[in-house]
């Protein structure tokens, strides 16, 4: 016979999960020969632990068909964006809640020489994120038609 017991709490699990959040907009949904189409990616961590060395890569491969990115454009609040063949690099640490946000522009051809379509694709291969190399989500890339 038990008597006196008493039912004791378990401490609080952490999981110390690691989760980055990255999304890509563009401030129009069609551009024409001559328009300049600005470009927003944010990284963010949602996990419980800080990330060191997060990266992305967006493939700009489907957007220099028809328009030139300007290098000078290209810039990060936190980390390291850089441009090189044939899309946009970024790497960086994030906090727990942290938040990355990386710009560039292109400048669409007078005439588009290539589909008439810009098209881009971010992928990461950090844990957790939502833009692995087999993912469809739809916040991984942007899609902008080009008026001929």
């Amino acid at each position: 016979m038990i008597t006196g017991a008493a039912m004791v709490p378990a401490a609080p699990f952490d999981t110390m999960a690691t989760s980055i959040r990255i999304a890509e907009t563009t401030d129009r949904t069609s551009a024409r020969p001559g328009d300049t189409v600005h470009y927003t990616v944010t990284v963010t961590n949602t996990g419980t632990t800080p990330i060191t060395g997060a990266a992305i890569t967006d493939d700009l491969s489907g957007v220099t068909d028809d328009a030139k990115v300007n290098p000078a454009s290209v810039t990060a609040d936190t980390g390291k964006a850089s441009l090189s063949s044939p899309g946009l690099h970024w790497q960086g640490d994030l906090p727990s809640g942290g938040k990355a946000t990386i710009s560039y522009s292109a400048r669409v051809d007078t005439p588009p020489t290539g589909n008439a379509r810009l098209t881009n694709r971010i992928t990461s291969s950090t844990t957790g994120n939502n833009c692995p190399q087999t993912n469809a989500d739809p916040a991984c890339a942007t899609t902008l038609p080009v008026q001929r």
